[in-house]
C-alpha cells in the first residue's frame, strides 16, 4: 500500500485526477436566502488544483518558496483555499492568525512570526501599513483584491504569471519540515504560534478520517476555516457558510439550515456557540451523518437540543484537543446524554472520552514549573486529578519564537526521544479508561479549604434555575484566596431563535442565589463557595465564542467586591 503523502497539497492533485468535475468548494454567489435555494459558485477539484498550480508558479516567481513564512490574512473564500494550498505546494510556511484576537495582538503575533511575505485583503494591508506590522521582515506583499493596492503584486498578477505553466511539481518534504504556524486563540494568555510540521498535518488527516469514518464524496458545512482546509484532503466538498467567521455565535441558523439542506451536507464542524444557535432554532438537519463540536466543552443541554434535530443514530462528537495537539480524545453525544452528563452535574468534571488511536495521554502531578525529562514514575493512577500530558504524531514540537513557552510546555523522553505536550488542562482517568476534564491549570483556585477546579464546580451551579452559566474565580484578601462565583443569568438573548416560553426567563436574583446556596451545600467541593456575583455577559474568546476569559472576570470580581470585602462564614 502506498503511504499517504506528507504534503497535504498532494491530496488536492490526487482528487483532481480521480474526480476532476466534483465540486471542491461551493461558495454563495450572493447573500444566502433563509428559505429555499441560493445560487452558489462551484469550484471543481480540477479547477482548484489548476488555480493552486498557477498561484504556486506565481508565488515562486515572486520569491516565495521553500521555508518562506507568509502571513495570510484572507477571509474564507476561493482565494483563501487556493492561496493556502499554493503556499503548501511551494513548501512555504503559511502563518495563520485569527483576526478576531484584536489589532494589538495581531501586531504582536506578526512581529513574533517574522513573515517574509504578507498576503492579504486591502483592509489588512491598510492596517499593516498604518500600524507597522512586521515591517522589519516583510519583503513581499500581495494584495488579494483588485489591482496591486500599493503592494508588490496582486493575486491576479500571480495567476497570470503562472497561467499555462501546467502542474506545479510538489516538492518532497520531510516529516519534521515546518508546514505552517498556527496561532492559539490566546484565551488563557498570550496567543502563541504552534509550529505545524508536514508530519503533523498528514497525521491529522488520517486520524480525522479514521476516527469519524469520513469518506470521499461527502459534503462538509464547516464554520471553522482551518478545519475546512482538510476537506479536499479528505475528499469532501466544502460548502462555505454565509457568516462572520470571527463571530460564530452570531451565525444565522436559518441560513445555515438552508445551505445544509440545499447541498445535503453530511458533515458539520462548529464551536459550541454554533451548536447552541442551531439547536435553539429547532429545524431538523436530516442529511447530516455526524456533527463535530470543538473549541470548548459543550454543555449537555445544548447538545441535547441539537441532537434532537439529527436523524436517529447520528451523533454530535466533541473531540478534545488544542491547537498544539489535535485530536487527542473523542466522545459522542450518545454517551454524554445517557451517562456522563449526570456525573458532570454532580461535579465529576466533563468527560472528553477516550484517547484516539495513536495518541497516548497520561496524568501527571500539577506544577507550574518546567519538566525537562519524562519519567513514568510521575504518572498518577486513575481517579487522581493532575495535568494531561499527550504524546503522539499530532503533537507539535515547539512554539515559534517562544523558547521559554516551549520549555514549559514540552517534555522529552530521554529513552525514546518522544516528545510530550503538557496540555495545560487538568483532569483524571476513570476506571474504564475515559478522560475527565476538570478545567485549565491556570484557572484552578487554591483556597484554605483545598484546590477547586472550574469544571468540577461550575456544572453543579449551572443546574440552578435562572442560571445560564457560571465562572469560578478567586479573590485574594489578607494573603488568602477565596472562591467567588460569577453568574450569568438566563436571558432571551441566549436562545435568539428559540420559541421558549417567556416565563422561562426573568428569575429574580434573590431566588437564584437561594438556589445556588442550596446546591452548594450538596457537595463537599462546593460548600466553600458562598459569594455570588451577577454579571451581565461573560467575556469570551473570539475564535469559538465559547471559552470564558476568567482572568478578566477575576479582575472584575475583585473590583465589584471592593478592598474591604471579606467572605462570610
Amino acid at each position: 500500500m502506498t503511504a499517504p503523502p506528507l504534503n497535504v497539497a498532494a491530496h488536492l492533485a490526487r482528487m483532481a485526477a480521480a474526480v476532476p468535475d466534483r465540486p471542491a468548494l461551493l461558495l454563495p454567489a450572493r447573500r444566502v436566502r433563509p428559505h429555499g435555494h441560493t445560487p452558489h459558485r462551484a469550484v471543481t477539484f480540477a479547477q482548484l488544483a489548476a488555480d493552486t498550480d498557477a498561484l504556486a508558479h506565481g508565488l515562486a516567481a515572486a520569491g516565495v518558496g521553500r521555508g518562506t513564512r507568509a502571513a495570510l490574512m484572507v477571509p474564507p473564500s476561493a482565494d483563501f483555499f487556493a492561496l493556502t494550498f499554493a503556499l503548501l505546494k511551494v513548501a512555504a510556511v503559511p502563518v495563520l492568525i485569527d483576526p478576531g484576537i484584536g489589532v494589538k495582538n495581531l501586531g504582536t503575533c506578526l512581529a513574533e512570526a517574522e513573515p517574509f511575505a504578507f498576503i492579504g485583503i486591502p483592509k489588512a494591508h491598510v492596517a499593516r501599513r498604518l500600524l507597522g506590522w512586521a515591517k522589519r521582515t516583510i519583503r513581499v506583499t500581495v494584495n488579494v483584491g483588485r489591482g496591486r493596492f500599493f503592494c508588490d503584486t496582486g493575486v491576479s498578477r500571480l495567476r497570470a504569471a503562472g497561467a499555462g505553466r501546467g502542474p506545479y511539481p510538489v516538492p518532497d518534504v520531510a516529516r519534521d519540515d515546518a508546514a505552517a504556524v498556527l496561532f492559539t486563540s490566546g484565551s488563557t494568555g498570550v496567543a502563541k504560534g504552534a509550529v505545524y510540521t508536514h508530519g503533523v498535518f498528514a497525521a491529522q488527516v488520517e486520524m480525522l478520517r479514521a476516527v469519524y469514518g469520513i469518506e470521499p464524496g461527502e459534503v462538509d458545512f464547516c464554520t471553522f476555516p482551518l478545519f475546512a482546509l482538510f476537506g479536499p484532503a479528505l475528499g469532501m466538498t466544502c460548502v462555505v457558510p454565509d457568516m462572520d467567521f470571527a463571530r460564530p455565535a452570531r451565525i444565522d441558523p436559518r441560513k445555515a439550515v438552508a445551505q445544509v439542506a440545499q447541498f445535503g451536507a453530511t458533515n458539520l464542524f462548529g464551536s459550541p456557540a454554533v451548536v447552541r444557535a442551531l439547536g435553539g432554532h429547532g429545524e431538523r438537519l436530516p442529511s447530516l451523518k455526524r456533527a463535530i463540536s470543538a473549541g470548548a466543552p459543550a454543555r449537555a443541554d445544548q447538545l441535547e437540543r441539537f441532537a434532537r434535530l439529527l436523524s436517529p443514530g447520528v451523533q454530535v462528537f466533541t473531540p478534545y484537543g488544542a491547537t498544539e495537539a489535535l485530536p487527542v480524545a473523542n466522545i459522542g453525544s450518545g454517551e454524554i446524554l445517557t451517562e456522563t452528563r449526570h456525573l458532570t452535574d454532580e461535579g465529576r468534571g466533563v468527560c472528553v472520552g477516550r484517547p484516539v488511536p495513536g495518541v497516548v495521554v497520561r496524568v501527571i502531578p500539577i506544577t507550574d514549573d518546567a519538566i525537562p525529562e519524562w519519567d513514568d514514575a510521575r504518572v498518577l493512577p486513575p481517579g487522581e486529578v493532575g495535568e494531561f500530558a499527550v504524546c503522539g504524531p499530532v503533537v507539535t514540537a515547539a512554539y515559534f519564537g517562544r523558547p521559554e513557552a516551549t520549555r514549559l510546555a514540552k517534555i522529552r523522553d530521554p529513552r525514546t526521544g518522544a516528545l510530550w505536550h503538557r496540555m495545560g488542562d487538568v483532569g483524571y482517568y476513570d476506571d474504564i479508561g475515559r478522560l475527565w476534564f476538570c478545567g485549565r491549570k491556570s484557572h484552578r483556585v487554591v483556597t484554605p479549604h483545598g484546590t477547586l477546579f472550574t469544571d468540577q464546580v461550575e456544572p453543579v451551579f449551572n443546574t440552578v434555575a435562572g442560571v445560564y452559566r457560571t465562572a469560578l474565580v478567586g479573590a485574594r484578601r489578607d494573603g488568602v484566596t477565596h472562591p467567588v462565583l460569577c453568574v450569568e443569568r438566563l436571558l432571551p438573548r441566549h436562545f435568539p431563535w428559540s420559541k421558549v416560553d417567556a416565563n422561562f426567563f426573568g428569575w429574580p436574583w434573590g431566588k437564584i442565589v437561594d438556589g445556588l446556596r442550596q446546591v452548594a451545600a450538596r457537595f463537599d467541593h462546593t460548600r466553600s463557595v458562598t459569594t455570588f456575583l451577577s454579571h451581565s455577559g461573560f467575556p469570551v474568546d473570539v475564535r469559538h465564542n465559547s471559552k470564558i476569559f476568567r482572568e478578566k472576570l477575576a479582575a472584575w470580581a475583585d473590583r465589584e467586591l471592593g478592598p474591604a470585602w471579606r467572605p462570610t462564614a
